[in-house]
């Protein structure tokens, strides 16, 4: 009886174990700049076949810096998710809807119309702008 307990518990671990292997390989880990007047933005992004996450560090005159955590999914050469990130020196945290679209080496951060569904804040359907970028993030080299 325990050692039957015990076979069936190793097949589950094994199935779990060999299901996760495909989503956890890491395609890409590169870090971007940009600097727009002086402002500077920071961005680390871990892109996997179908999600990425990573962070985003802006820093603006006066000592003035936001940090974000970034998460979502990769539609094509869009990267379409959210930003939790801790406004400065607030003590609570905020989600705004951020899309990137890679362009040659680049990333171009969109913007558009945001709407809030059952407290998520996203892009409305069709109002991704990329034609004036805030930001344009150019590769860091190491």
């Amino acid at each position: 009886m325990r050692l039957n307990f015990l076979f069936s518990l190793l097949c589950i671990l094994f199935i779990i174990t060999s299901c996760n292997q495909e989503r956890s390989k890491i395609q890409t880990e590169k870090d971007y700049i940009s600097i727009v007047d002086r402002d500077t933005s920071r961005l680390h992004l871990v892109l996997y076949k179908d999600r990425f996450h990573g962070k985003i560090i802006n820093t603006k005159p006066g000592g003035y810096i936001v940090k974000g955590e970034i998460n979502g999914k990769i539609v094509g050469d869009t990267l379409e998710g959210d930003n939790l990130y801790t406004p400065f020196k607030w003590a609570n945290q905020k989600r705004a809807p951020i899309v990137l679209l890679k362009k040659g080496e680049n990333y171009l951060l969109g913007n558009g119309i945001v709407s809030i569904h059952l407290g998520i804040p996203h892009f409305m359907p069709g109002s991704i702008n990329f034609d004036d970028p805030k930001h344009t993030y150019l590769p860091v080299q190491k």
